[in-house]
């Protein structure tokens, strides 16, 4: 699941910003007048080419299309089961994965609703919206409403994440700080900024450290434990917005990634700069392979570029697509086993096997982009949400390729 602000989700529906539609094509009934013939002629031909799409053949098992507007981020339990997505309507809902129906609906937000995510362990449910509204639900595996554990107000928010092996909640600001919670306790720190947004961030491998990125270009490492800055990578490396980052499996190299196209590869343990990759502009998504035989790193761009290099030679090992035609532009990108998973602007799923580079699979059915994406092994489902007001779940096996 983007000028600068691009993969920022809009504003709410309930909220104030939207307050004209000119630029979005729209011709009013008492302008109609005022067309000439050959403006009509145009308008009813956009019309007519707008009723002949055809809609994508859909290979979802289940379609979720409860939520109003954009869906903007989804999660599945451990369990396989259930899955939860937030959007822009203010609200989440936790929802069967076998029959779509509503489990809990989390209510109260007050503005688009950014994050939703289970523990670790299943135990409970953070969503998060932009206006800085946390809420954290107990799960229930009964029929009673799931209880609200925790709740905190913060400013606004540009992200949320949980540890990835504690009851931790990890919430970025647009002012730059980073709100840590342990749940249900509510135990507070705040990881404070530098007056400039905190775009995104990544834990690593060791669980005590976090990389962050800023919209100035900055990437700090902070000790989550001390609320210490370890080392910092200075804004005038990048020189302009951090998109995403990523930490090696073996937790030895980090990748941080810019809007125009450079990739910083620095050591963990002293933030030493050791390689710089340059690609295209738009640069939006970066993943290591898990799997630490396979040494690849792979980034992928708005633009429609998916590329996968050699992680210890900083070589191209392959270019899966080139940036020729934007609506495959990647938004969302991650590893399952040896494929490369990723969600694109034309709202299909595009899997390319890593050792050949080649697209191994084309899962579709959704309208417009994917704004979000998440896997769960154990079920090997596919959960992602769209622009088009949809969630889809598509069943995967990777080890068969189906």
């Amino acid at each position: 699941m983007h000028g600068n602000e691009q993969n920022t989700p809009p504003s709410s529906l309930n909220g104030d910003e939207i307050t004209s539609m000119e630029d979005e094509g729209v011709i009013y009934l008492d302008e109609m007048d005022e067309l000439g013939d050959e403006e009509m002629e145009e308008f009813l031909s956009q019309e007519e080419e707008d009723i002949d799409i055809e809609p994508p053949e859909d290979h979802s098992a289940l379609v979720f299309s409860k939520h109003v507007g954009s869906v903007f981020c989804c999660d599945l339990h451990p369990n396989g089961k259930l899955a939860v997505t937030g959007g822009e309507d203010d609200k989440a809902y936790v929802w069967s994965v076998e029959s779509g129906q509503v489990v809990h609906e989390c209510m109260n937000h007050k503005d688009s609703v950014i994050f939703v995510g289970f523990s670790f362990d299943g135990s409970y449910l953070a969503t998060v919206d932009m206006s800085g509204v946390i809420k954290v639900w107990k799960y229930s595996d009964g029929t009673d409403p799931w209880p609200l554990a925790f709740e905190y107000i913060a400013d606004d928010l540009s992200f949320g994440m949980w540890h990835f092996g504690a009851k931790v909640l990890i919430c970025g600001a647009v002012s730059g700080d980073i709100y840590i919670f342990k749940i249900p306790s509510g135990e507070t720190k705040v990881l404070q900024g530098h007056n400039v947004k905190v775009e995104c961030a990544k834990l690593f491998t060791d669980g005590v450290r976090m990389a962050a990125g800023y919209e100035d270009g900055t990437v700090k490492t902070w000790d989550i434990k001390t609320s210490a800055v370890t080392h910092q990578l200075p804004a005038n490396v990048h020189q302009i917005r951090v998109t995403a980052i990523d930490i090696h499996p073996d937790n030895s190299l980090m990748a941080s990634i810019s809007t125009d196209g450079k990739v910083i590869l620095t050591t963990t343990n002293n933030g030493k700069i050791v390689g710089e990759l340059q690609t295209e502009n738009d640069l939006e998504t970066v993943a290591f392979a898990q799997d630490q035989l396979l040494g690849f790193l792979a980034l992928g761009t708005l633009t429609g570029s998916v590329t996968i290099w050699d992680v210890a030679r900083q070589l191209l090992r392959h270019q899966c697509t080139k940036p020729e035609n934007e609506v495959n532009g990647v938004t969302k990108m991650f590893w399952v086993k040896n494929n490369l998973m990723t969600g694109c602007l034309d709202g299909s799923i595009r899997a390319y096997e890593g050792r050949s580079g080649e697209q191994c699979v084309i899962l579709t059915g959704h309208r417009s982009e994917i704004l979000d994406l998440c896997y769960n092994a154990k079920e090997n489902l596919i959960l992602s949400t769209s622009d088009d007001g949809s969630a889809r779940i598509f069943k995967y096996d990777v080890s068969s390729g189906n």
